[in-house]
C-alpha cells in the first residue's frame, strides 16, 4: 500500500509535469557578444555586464544577465531599423527584451546608462 502511494506521488509530482512542459521549437543557433564597453564612472568594484539571446517559437529573446539602473535600451537590425527600445529602465537579471518573428540577422544592442555604455551584436552561430 505504502509503495503504490509513493508511486502516484511521485508520478503526480514528477513525471506528468515533465510531460506536460511545452516544446519550444528552436529554429536557429543564435550568438549574442559585447562589442565594446565605455565606463563613464569609477566603481569600487568592476562591472561585468553580459547577455545572451535565443529564438524560440518565432521570437528572438534577449536575456540580460547583469544590473543597471535607468538604461536605454535600443536594438537595431542589420538595416539600421530599430526593432524594440525601452527608456529609463531598470536592467535586472533575467530581465529579457522580445523581438517577434526576426526576419534578418545581425542585431546591435546599445544600453546607455549613467554608470556604463555597452553595445553587442547578436548574429546567428555557425553550426
Amino acid at each position: 500500500m505504502k509503495t503504490k502511494v509513493l508511486f502516484i506521488l511521485l508520478s503526480v509530482l514528477f513525471i506528468m509535469p515533465m510531460n506536460a512542459m511545452p516544446h519550444k521549437r528552436h529554429r536557429h543557433k543564435v550568438k549574442a557578444k559585447i562589442i565594446s564597453s565605455n565606463y563613464k564612472m569609477n566603481t569600487r568594484s568592476p562591472l561585468f555586464f553580459d547577455l545572451t539571446a535565443d529564438e524560440t517559437d518565432d521570437n528572438l529573446i534577449i536575456t540580460f544577465q547583469s544590473v543597471l539602473e535607468e538604461a536605454d535600451i535600443t536594438v537595431t537590425d542589420k538595416n539600421g531599423n530599430v526593432v524594440a527600445t525601452e527608456f529609463k529602465t531598470s536592467i535586472y537579471e533575467g530581465k529579457t527584451v522580445n523581438i517577434p518573428a526576426p526576419k534578418t540577422y545581425f542585431y546591435t544592442v546599445e544600453i546607455t546608462s549613467p554608470t556604463i555604455d555597452v553595445t553587442g551584436e547578436i548574429t546567428l552561430e555557425e553550426i
